[in-house]
């Protein structure tokens, strides 16, 4: 996949499900210096932050 294509990807996706998630939203108000805990969570159990995670590994390819 293109490079191009993969970050096309990347932004629709964040556009679409990031954007209106409640639970980022509750976190980032609970935890508004420690944006880390946020980052964790939307990363290792957020099933749209794992699909960021590899569209981003293709990246570095």
């Amino acid at each position: 996949m293109r490079r191009l294509d993969v970050l096309t990807r990347i932004n629709l996706l964040m556009d679409a499900k990031c954007g209106s998630c409640k639970t980022r939203k509750v976190m980032a108000k609970e935890n508004p210096n420690n944006m880390i805990r946020v980052d964790h969570h939307c990363n290792k159990q957020c099933e749209v932050g794992k699909q960021l995670q590899e569209l981003g590994k293709q990246l570095t390819n």
